[in-house]
């Protein structure tokens, strides 16, 4: 709380605040207010970068809009019989692939705006304050395969990577806010953070404009053959391609090079203000430590009392042991945490089922797009229409993630992306724009021939959610099929002779069954929501077992263990302390040398959670630009 100075009384702190997360997004708020004068230069040449990287992102998905709208005229007439005919069939596929290239560096500018978005708005030093996560997952019963399910259950180690994605700000912040201690917004400026986010753009835009697609559409736009389209979408994509071009070859190195001027302009002033920030945030994270640690241990008070009890009651001794352990028992007899844990085993079968009957179509997708741009798919007569190439391209594309192994060594995101996206979940939650190279978009126009998945189920339909996912389930098999059959005909534009395991592994996909996954990926549905029915009543019951283990830990220990623990406890307890009185310490000197204010932090209680808060007033250096851009 910030109390108003009273000239009479100048003993006063200006501020009063528990020395807990969020104290360090107050800090570095003063810190550049105190100094924001100094750092015109930095801060106003990031945040025309930043522009300029959003405008990039946006014509970048307005490209890729463009690009999955587009129809070639030849697919109007489509019933004529030349359409059938291998000469144009051959040249339909020349045709598409143009498109898709187009598609795909818009799509990898998108990534690459995104990213450097996120290195100009995160603050470096934050970053390595929050605890990891833990996505470790124990080992269903009940398969067979060792191989296959080591492979399969290795892949979802990286799925909160790829599920992260889905969820805004704040829902990430509800997910996190227990073990973050820093919020990664950037508050301050200083010299770490501007060196590498300018290199890191700098790279990013050196990679657009040396991308392979870019060599390809210049000779394109010279030869001006780009197909022929309905209406004025070969015009519309060439306007968008060249504001995206003006933007990497002139904008994004202008702005970028103003940046550099204005870091060097800066470098003395962002310099110290990094030696401030790193000055407060040692001794915080310490006192930090410190807390966590005391607040897993027994209290003091409760360990005297069992050295009492060793001394002269040893038959209460017993007693409440007895106690402790019955407690456990009750909590791990408790309805609600054993239908949790079934829930759970129940739901990890299931998504290894699914992953498995998906696999050999990843591996279809992983040949088809090695070392390409994009997999060999292009119309197929009475299998793919023209305007469905984009949308199994993206289903490939996605396949090849979710259970291949990737180039850099590291083990893919596992099959949860996937079924977020059957469950209607967007990849891009702040776009509002409709990605209609999705390969789900447009399911429901098939309605009429899906709906009866649900009675199929002999479970009510409860919502229109669900109905929309049955739907989408519906459409991942027919697509799955579709590649199956085209993969049999050799309709891929990839000879089966240049890639020898190919014909295999279409083999392989025979034996995929859609009534199958549709009523595993129901039933894995229905365990989520069981899971999430229990997960309010977990926290109490998990609290209880851990003070009732504790205790029945201690009641077990001998007297001389348990005098040794206490003379511990107290020792910890001082160190707490002196490490808060450090804190205290410095961040007083600190808020007076640079911030010209008076600062008096309190105490936590020893059992305290610590949760940062979510501090809405506090806006971070760049949150108006980017609510300015609906971002």
């Amino acid at each position: 709380m910030i109390k108003p100075k009273d000239p009479s009384t100048s003993n006063e702190p200006d501020i009063v605040c528990p020395a807990s997360p969020g104290l360090i997004t107050l800090l570095d708020t003063a810190l550049y207010k105190a100094y924001e004068g100094q750092l015109t230069s930095t801060t106003a040449s990031a945040n025309a970068a930043l522009h300029a990287f959003i405008a990039l992102r946006s014509e970048a998905k307005k490209l890729s809009h463009a690009c999955n709208h587009a129809t070639l005229k030849s697919t109007v007439s489509s019933s004529s019989a030349t359409l059938h005919s291998k000469q144009q069939q051959k040249q339909n596929q020349i045709e598409y692939t143009k498109i898709i290239t187009l598609e795909t560096f818009a799509q990898f500018c998108i990534d690459c705006a995104n990213e450097a978005i996120t290195q100009l708005t995160t603050d470096k030093i934050a970053t390595s304050a929050n605890l990891p996560i833990e996505t470790g997952n124990a080992a269903p019963a009940g398969l067979s395969n060792p191989e296959i399910d080591e492979r399969v259950r290795s892949s979802q180690d990286n799925a909160w990577e790829e599920v992260a994605l889905r969820l805004s700000s704040s829902q990430q912040h509800e997910l996190r806010k227990k073990d973050c201690w820093e919020s990664t917004k950037l508050y301050c400026p200083d010299y770490v953070w501007a060196d590498e986010a300018m290199s890191q753009c700098q790279r990013l835009v050196r990679t657009m404009t040396k991308h392979d697609t870019v060599q390809a559409m210049t000779a394109v736009l010279d030869q001006h053959v780009l197909p022929e389209c309905v209406g004025k979408s070969r015009e519309h994509m060439m306007s968008i391609y060249e504001n995206i071009m003006t933007l990497l070859q002139n904008n994004l190195p202008l702005r970028l090079h103003q940046f550099h001027q204005g870091i060097e302009s800066d470098i003395v002033v962002s310099k110290r203000l990094y030696l401030v920030k790193t000055e407060y945030r040692g001794p915080f994270r310490s006192f930090l430590e410190a807390h966590e640690y005391i607040k897993k241990i027994p209290e003091i008070s409760l360990v005297m009392e069992y050295i009492r009890l060793h001394e002269s009651d040893p038959k209460m001794l017993k007693e409440k042991r007895i106690k402790a352990n019955q407690k456990i028992e009750n909590c791990l007899r408790n309805e609600d945490l054993v239908m949790a844990v079934r829930a759970e085993e129940n739901s990890e079968v299931f998504e290894m089922t699914m992953a498995k009957m998906l696999l050999p179509f990843c591996e279809v997708a992983r040949l088809l797009m090695d070392g390409r741009l994009f997999a060999g798919v292009v119309e197929v007569p009475d299998l793919l229409e023209g305007n469905e190439v984009l949308r199994m391209q993206e289903l490939l594309r996605r396949l090849k993630r979710i259970l291949c192994k990737r180039s850099e060594g590291r083990s893919s995101s596992g099959i949860r992306p996937l079924l977020l996206d059957l469950q209607g979940i967007p990849r891009d939650p702040s776009s509002p724009v409709v990605d209609i190279s999705d390969p789900f978009v447009g399911a429901s126009e098939k309605a009429p021939e899906t709906l009866p998945l649900i009675n199929d189920r002999n479970v009510p339909s409860t919502s229109a959610q669900e109905e929309a996912m049955a739907l989408n389930v519906q459409s991942l098999c027919s697509q799955l099929q579709v590649i199956y059959e085209i993969g049999k005909a050799n309709k891929f534009s990839v000879e089966k002779k240049e890639i020898e395991s190919l014909p295999a592994a279409i083999k392989t996909c025979a034996g995929f069954d859609g009534a199958t996954f549709t009523k595993t990926y129901f039933d894995w549905y229905d365990c989520s929501k069981r899971q999430g029915r229990f997960s309010s009543s977990m926290d109490e019951l998990l609290e209880t077992m851990h003070l009732a283990e504790i205790e029945g830990s201690i009641t077990m220990a001998p007297r001389n263990a348990l005098s040794a623990y206490c003379n511990s406890i107290e020792l910890l307890e001082i160190d707490r302390q002196r490490k808060f009185d450090i804190l205290q310490e410095m961040v007083m000197e600190i808020c007076l040398r640079e911030m010209d204010f008076v600062i008096n932090l309190i105490l936590p209680e020893k059992d305290a959670i610590l949760v940062l808060p979510d501090i809405k007033s506090a806006l971070g250096l760049f949150d108006a630009a980017l609510e300015f851009d609906s971002e």
